[in-house]
């Protein structure tokens, strides 16, 4: 496998692609959604995704099958299912984090922190008593790194910093044991990883992976044994990373453009990856589940 997305040296430019390599069983699993994003499965056995373009919330019943649940009137990005069911958006357009009622009905459930407004919220996990962990990364051009924090809200809504100061933080997860999450630092072309302690305060910050420039690592996905699947738009790849920061699969194609990833299926063990080129959402196999929060009863 040839290895070109991590860098020998900080801000080393990728010159050379390497040759196409996708899942054997790679399917289109949805298609015609401008600019999906924010995969997520769903309580109900099905697949949600986003049109950030239209600024809707689609569910996919099957393959090709889709039907419109709500309108943002925004921009949204993530999707995520709190542990009792009920669906979240970060939405970039409304700079807010959205909570959807099953019947499709909008309510802000946090747009501001400290009585400043966020910039526009990106992706967003959930742990496992119901808190958010959300990304609200700057929106200012390049070169501007877009020093951004990472917030915490509580089930209530109420809102504080979890980490201060990453370089554009886009994708969050939790890890699979349940003691850390996730972020992808876009514009540093990092994946890194903090643990978490009894309060949902923050530990050390940890380098999972570099990634090579231009990488720029968008979302992701946690299976349980800890690899996680990210989405590396810059590249037109998806990388499969080992908990040791190793790259164990580099799925690459100058035909699509990985945004965001996430695990669904009666085992949960399908990938869904969204592709932002082809307005496609794909599927294939993994050989373990995705790691998902149980429901709480």
């Amino acid at each position: 496998m040839l290895d070109f997305d991590e860098a020998q040296n900080p801000g080393e430019q990728m010159t050379t692609q390497p040759p196409e390599l996708l899942p054997p069983d790679l399917q289109v699993y949805a298609s015609e959604i401008p600019t999906p994003e924010g995969p997520a499965w769903g309580p109900d056995g099905t697949l949600y995704v986003v049109s950030a373009e239209e600024g809707v919330i689609y569910r996919i019943t099957g393959p090709e099958q889709k039907e419109k649940v709500a309108e943002t009137g925004g921009r949204p990005n993530g999707l995520a299912f709190a542990p009792d069911g009920t669906l979240f958006v970060a939405d970039a357009g409304r700079k807010a984090i959205l909570r959807i009622s099953d019947s499709g009905a909008i309510e802000v459930f946090a747009d501001q922190y400290e009585s400043r407004p966020f910039g526009g919220p990106n992706d967003l996990a959930f742990l496992p008593h119901g808190e958010i962990v959300f990304t609200d990364p700057a929106r200012m051009p390049l070169p501007d790194p877009s020093m951004s924090p990472i917030y915490i809200a509580d089930p209530s809504g109420k809102v504080r910093v979890f980490v201060h100061e990453l370089a554009y933080p886009n994708g969050v997860d939790m890890m699979a044991n349940g003691k850390g999450i996730y972020i992808a630092e876009m514009r540093a072309h990092r994946l890194v990883s903090f643990g978490i302690d009894d309060q949902n305060n923050p530990l050390e910050e940890k380098l999972v992976r570099r990634f090579r420039e231009p990488a720029s690592p968008d979302g992701m996905a946690v299976d349980v044994e800890g690899r996680v699947f990210q989405a590396l738009p810059g590249i037109q790849s998806l990388a499969l990373v080992g908990q040791d920061g190793g790259l164990a699969e580099l799925f690459y194609s100058p035909k699509w453009r990985p945004s965001n990833v996430s695990f669904g299926g009666d085992d949960f063990k399908t990938v869904f990856v969204t592709s932002d080129d082809d307005n496609t959402v794909y599927s294939f196999r993994h050989s373990v589940a995705g790691f998902e929060i149980p429901p709480r009863s």
